[in-house]
C-alpha cells in the first residue's frame, strides 16, 4: 500500500513496520523464502493485518521495486538512447549508488535476479520504446547497441559494488561514461 501522507497516523506506522520487516527480511534471505509469518513476526503484527493491506507478498514486492525504479523514470523523463546515452548512464549510477545496502543486494545477489529483472524493466520500458535506432541500423543491431548499453550500465555498477565501493561514486562514474560512450578509448 502507498501511503499518501493522508493516513491515520496508527495506518502510517504499520506500513512503515511492514515495509521495514520487508526490508529486514529481504537483507537476510531470498524472497522465496520470506513467509506471511516471518513478516509479520518481525513487524510484530497479525497475519489479519497485513492481509488489511497486501493481498500477497507478490503485492508487496512490486511495490517496492515501483519505489527502487519510479525515482530514476522520472529522472529521465524525455531522456532517449542513443542521443542521450551518456546523461542516462550517469543517472542511473549516481541513482544506483544513493539507493542503499538493499538496492545493492537486489542488483549483486543472484538470489534476487529476477526482482532486478522488473526494476531494470521498470526503469528502460519508456526508452525503448520511445528511443530510435541511428539512421541506416536494422532492428537487430539496434538491439545489440541496447543490450551492450543497458547491460554495462548495470555490470559496471555491480563491479563497483562488489569491490567494495574504494573508487569514489564520481571517479567510478566518469570511468563508466567513457567506457560506454567512447569504449577502450579512455
Amino acid at each position: 500500500m502507498e501511503l499518501t501522507g493522508h493516513e491515520d497516523i496508527r495506518v502510517r506506522k504499520t506500513i512503515e513496520s511492514i515495509h521495514d520487516a520487508f526490508i529486514t527480511l529481504l537483507m537476510s534471505m531470498p524472497y522465496h523464502k520470506v513467509t506471511v509469518k516471518l513478516l509479520c513476526e518481525k513487524a510484530r503484527i497479525n497475519k489479519k493485518t497485513f492481509y488489511r493491506y497486501y493481498t500477497n507478498l507478490d503485492e508487496l514486492l512490486i511495490e517496492l521495486q515501483t519505489e527502487y525504479a519510479r525515482p530514476f523514470v522520472e529522472r529521465t523523463v524525455g531522456m532517449r538512447y542513443p542521443d542521450d546515452v551518456e546523461a542516462i548512464t550517469r543517472d542511473f549510477l549516481e541513482y544506483s549508488a544513493a539507493q542503499g545496502k538493499l538496492y545493492d543486494r537486489i542488483v549483486c545477489s543472484s538470489a534476487y535476479t529476477q526482482i532486478l529483472s522488473n526494476v531494470i524493466k521498470e526503469m528502460e520500458d519508456e526508452r525503448y520504446d520511445n528511443s530510435q535506432p541511428p539512421e541506416g541500423w536494422s532492428k537487430d543491431e539496434w538491439s545489440l547497441y541496447m543490450a551492450h548499453v543497458t547491460s554495462a550500465q548495470l555490470r559496471l555498477y555491480r563491479q563497483w559494488v562488489e569491490d567494495g565501493r574504494v573508487v569514489p561514486v564520481d571517479q567510478m562514474i566518469e570511468i563508466a561514461c567513457k567506457l560506454i560512450c567512447k569504449g577502450a578509448e579512455i
